[in-house]
């Protein structure tokens, strides 16, 4: 058999690998683009554990993320978001690498998993009904990240009320969703949370 044979088995073959050691939250898509069970727990796993992962190394103790809140693996869970079983799945391997990534204070993965959606991907939020609170938490959390990493890497202080999106606090809101002052206090809790997360200060 010649090089070029063996050539294409081994492409197929390094490929199948990386899927299967790509972490819940890379391949926990479904073929339609909506989210799966998984990746919604993945998603809120990784956000606390990351948190736990910042906290844990900020007071300089030893980082075990097998925590109460690991354990229980519900945080943030809804009905509409399929198993329970399928969200503790997505969600303890969420945990786990966002507390170890936060105490090593990387944030490649933080971006990875939180990095701005398209604007398309709005249809997600109608399509499993989800309420101001949940739209504000994810939307604001996301657009904070990205705030915070932009001023870390451009070396400016920590200023997340300075941003517009803070100020306007109004992406993603919809009429459906009711009282407009509710959304924007849920998106500048969100956004403030996501930027502290994004920018490394705690």
């Amino acid at each position: 058999m010649n090089k070029k044979a063996l050539t294409i088995p081994l492409i197929l073959s390094g490929l199948s690998l990386g899927l299967l050691l790509a972490p819940a939250g890379v391949h926990a898509q479904s073929r339609s683009g909506s989210f799966t069970t998984v990746q919604h727990g993945y998603e809120h796993g990784y956000r606390d554990g990351y948190e736990y992962g910042l906290d844990a190394r900020s007071r300089n103790v030893a980082m075990d993320y097998r925590t109460d809140v690991f354990e229980a693996a519900d945080r943030g869970y809804r009905s509409f978001m399929g198993p329970l079983d399928e969200y503790r799945q997505g969600y303890r391997e969420g945990y786990r690498i966002g507390a170890q990534e936060g105490f090593n204070g990387a944030r490649t993965g933080l971006e990875r998993t939180f990095g701005e959606r398209d604007e398309p991907a709005a249809s997600v939020y109608r399509e499993r009904h989800w309420d101001y609170q949940d739209v504000a938490a994810d939307v604001g959390y996301r657009e904070g990240v990205g705030a915070g990493l932009k001023d870390f890497r451009e070396h400016h202080s920590y200023k997340p009320q300075e941003h517009d999106a803070w100020k306007d606090a109004d992406h993603g809101y919809d009429k459906a969703f009711g009282n407009k002052a509710d959304y924007k206090r849920a998106y500048r809790l969100a956004f403030e949370n996501g930027y502290r997360d994004g920018f490394g200060t705690r």
